[in-house]
C-alpha cells in the first residue's frame, strides 16, 4: 500500500491552532543556528510499538522532519515513551526523563492509556502545569490517538489544552472519519485494537509535520506571549511529582526482598522478591508526601505475587500482581495516599507465602 496523507485528514486532524508562538521560537532558534531539543512523551505508541523499525514510529518520522528542516544545527532527539504508562506515572517521570532535557518542543501523547477518571485529568494537567511551569516553558503539542473503535479520552484532555491555548493535532479524528466513510479500515492503519503499523506512524507523523510546515512557511520573528496558568482546571496536585526508590529513600527494614538495579522498562533501583519455594518477604519504608502511588510491575506469570500492604495505621490492603488473560507485563500503580497533610507516612510490604513459586517487583513509589 502507497503511504499517503490527504489534505482531508490533515484538516480533519487539526482541533486546535492554539498559541503557536514557543513553537515560532523554537524553529527561530534553529534557523539561528542553535541547537534545539524536540522531546516526546507518552506510552507504547510514542515508545514505537509495532513500528518494522525504531525509525519508522511517528516520533522518530517527526524528528526527522525538524532534523531535514535544520540541517545546519544538532537537533537531539528525546523519545521518552514508555510502554503502557499515562498520565499518572507520567506525572512523575517529566522531570528526569524529559523536562532535565532542557527541550524546545514537547509532544504529549497519552489518550489511549488515560481513563476518565479524576486521577488521570489531575495527572495530565500537572504535566501541562509543570512543563509550563519551568523559566523558559518550551513548546507543547497534543496528540490524541485512537482505539480501533475511535475512542479515547481526548475530551478531557481538549477541555485541559484549551485551557492553556495548547495546539492539538488528533489522529482519532482524521482516521475515524476516513473509517466511517469508507476510504480505510482500520486494518489497514493499525497492527491490532491500538497500535498503528509503519502506516499509521506514517499518518500521525505527517499530521503532526504539515502543522509543522504551515508554521515554518509563515514563520516570522514574534514575541513568546507570557504564560498564565490560574486555577486549575481539574487540579495539579501531582506537579512536583518524583519517583522514590532504594536511591532516594529511607528503608527502615528489608527480608527477603533484593535491590533490582536492572529493573523493569525504564524504572531501575526498586526491589524485587523471587522464590522457587515461596516464602515471605517484608519491606518498611518511610515516605513524606501528601499523595502516594505504590509503582509495581503487573504480570501475567502465574508465579506472580500477592501483596499485602499497610499505611500508617491504616487497614491493611491486598493487591494481587498477576494480570489475569494479559496482553503482557506492564507498570502499574496502587494509590496508597491522597490528598492528606504532608508529612511522613509508614509503609509495610509483605509478601505473602502461597507456597509456590513466587515473584515480586516494587518500582518504587510515586510521591508528590
Amino acid at each position: 500500500m502507497e503511504f499517503k496523507v490527504t489534505t482531508d485528514m490533515i484538516n480533519n486532524s487539526l482541533v486546535s491552532k492554539g498559541d503557536i508562538s514557543r513553537i515560532e521560537k523554537a524553529m527561530n532558534k534553529a534557523k539561528n543556528g542553535q541547537d534545539i531539543t524536540i522531546a516526546f512523551l507518552g506510552g507504547s505508541i510514542t515508545q514505537g510499538c509495532n513500528a518494522t523499525k525504531f525509525e519508522d514510529c511517528y516520533a522518530s518520522r517527526t524528528y526527522k522532519w525538524f532534523k531535514d528542516k535544520f540541517k545546519n544545527i544538532n537537533v537531539k532527539y528525546v523519545n521518552a515513551g514508555v510502554g503502557a504508562t499515562g498520565s499518572i506515572i507520567g506525572a512523575h517521570r517529566v522531570e528526569k526523563q524529559v523536562l532535565s532535557q532542557n527541550p524546545d518542543i514537547v509532544f504529549i501523547d497519552f489518550a489511549v492509556n488515560d481513563k476518565d477518571s479524576i486521577y488521570d485529568k489531575v495527572a495530565y494537567e500537572s504535566i501541562i502545569r509543570r512543563i509550563l511551569s519551568v523559566e523558559n516553558p518550551p513548546a507543547i503539542i497534543e496528540v490524541f490517538m485512537s482505539n480501533f473503535d475511535g475512542s479515547n479520552v481526548q475530551p478531557q484532555q481538549i477541555e485541559i489544552g484549551k485551557k492553556y491555548n495548547l495546539p492539538m493535532i488528533s489522529f482519532r479524528n482524521s482516521i475515524y472519519t476516513e473509517i466511517i466513510t469508507n476510504r480505510l479500515k482500520w486494518q489497514d492503519v493499525a497492527s491490532d485494537e491500538v497500535h498503528p503499523n509503519d502506516y499509521g506512524h506514517f499518518i500521525i507523523s505527517k499530521l503532526l509535520t504539515a502543522f509543522m510546515e504551515d508554521i515554518y512557511k509563515n514563520l516570522k520573528e514574534v514575541k513568546v506571549n507570557k504564560i498564565e496558568l490560574g486555577q486549575p482546571l481539574f487540579g495539579d496536585k501531582y506537579t512536583c511529582g518524583i519517583i522514590m526508590n532504594n536511591n532516594n529513600l529511607d528503608v527502615k527494614k528489608i527480608s527477603g526482598f533484593s535491590v533490582d538495579n536492572e529493573g523493569f522498562q525504564v524504572f531501575k533501583d526498586g526491589w524485587k522478591f523471587i522464590s522457587e519455594t515461596g516464602g515471605e518477604a517484608n519491606l518498611s519504608v518511610n515516605v513524606e508526601g501528601k499523595n502516594i502511588f505504590l509503582l509495581y510491575k503487573k504480570t501475567i506469570k502465574e508465579t506472580a505475587a500477592k501483596l499485602a500492604v499497610k499505611v500508617d495505621d491504616k487497614e491493611e490492603i491486598i493487591i494481587d500482581t498477576f494480570f489475569k488473560d494479559g496482553w503482557g507485563d506492564y507498570s502499574a500503580t496502587e494509590v496508597l495516599v491522597e490528598d492528606l497533610l504532608n508529612g511522613r507516612h509508614k509503609i509495610e510490604i509483605k509478601v505473602l507465602d502461597d507456597n509456590k513459586s513466587i515473584e515480586a517487583y516494587i518500582m518504587g513509589f510515586l510521591v508528590s
